[in-house]
């Protein structure tokens, strides 16, 4: 993989990272998103990989103690709502916590 997807594979997780601190994205950080796929620089796959390290570490965060509470299913459900991510890219583990 050349530098430059490498780096924007890096800016999209930090990217990422940013704007669901909150557990919601607003305009602003639709477009940063949209910005960063406009450029063309990653492929579907880098996008999946990028989304799916994110999800694994929602869901290892949310499963550390061993329980699953009501703020911590609300934050995963954001999660596939606000990234738009489609129920067949989730692992089983994460379908359970937002079922």
């Amino acid at each position: 993989m050349s530098d430059v997807r490498t780096q924007a594979k890096t800016k999209l997780a930090g990217l990422i990272e940013r704007v669901m601190a909150d557990g919601k994205i607003d305009p602003s950080e639709r477009e940063e998103l949209q910005a960063v796929y406009r450029q063309a620089l990653l492929t579907v796959s880098d996008i999946k990989d990028v989304l799916g390290r994110y999800v694994k570490a929602v869901q290892d965060e949310v499963l550390a103690d061993g329980k699953v509470t009501d703020d911590e299913r609300k934050r995963c459900r954001a999660v596939v709502s606000e990234l738009k991510i489609p129920p067949a890219l989730l692992p089983d583990s994460f379908k359970a916590i937002v079922a």
